[in-house]
């Protein structure tokens, strides 16, 4: 029961983290228990758990943006796994370069996650509204890690 609770109305986690963060930044680094957490469940052997019960922004697609999407299939491409390492890359290469620039910082490495955080969700809205209410998550830089993981420790 308190699952489906969560399930439903988990995305205020998502909310609160947006504004709370924004009027003090070291609240930025909370972000990395969503991004530890993906790696964490899949490394306990649970795959993608995380992703289909307890990301705050997934359910915040799923149930904010899912009620505005026009549900089109989402594009092969962007479930490709070119496509999906290029965003691995590509997030972590920017939050690499953020903490760096930052360091010894903890406004500033709170705001580099911050940052991302905001840009990929306003994107992930966007997208998601076009196509399927979850599409961000068929790419996701810590989803596809944990998918990656999963399937390592499968063979």
């Amino acid at each position: 029961m308190i699952k489906n609770i969560y399930k439903k109305y988990g995305f205020f986690i998502l909310i609160v983290y947006l504004i709370l963060a924004y009027f003090y930044m070291p609240l930025g680094l909370i972000a990395i228990v969503c991004m530890a957490a993906p790696i964490i469940f899949a490394l306990m052997g649970k795959g993608r758990y995380w992703c289909g019960n307890f990301c705050p922004r997934g359910i915040f697609f799923q149930n904010v943006t899912g009620r505005f999407s026009k549900k089109k299939p989402i594009p092969k491409f962007l479930k490709s796994t070119g496509f999906r390492i290029f965003m691995i890359a590509f997030i972590m290469a920017n939050f690499g370069i953020g903490v760096y620039m930052n360091l010894g910082n903890p406004a500033g490495i709170g705001s580099v996650f911050y940052r991302i955080i905001v840009i990929t969700t306003i994107f992930g809205v966007i997208i998601n509204t076009v196509y399927m209410p979850r599409t961000w998550c068929s790419f996701c830089p810590m989803g596809s890690i944990a998918q990656f993981i999963t399937f390592c420790k499968k063979k």
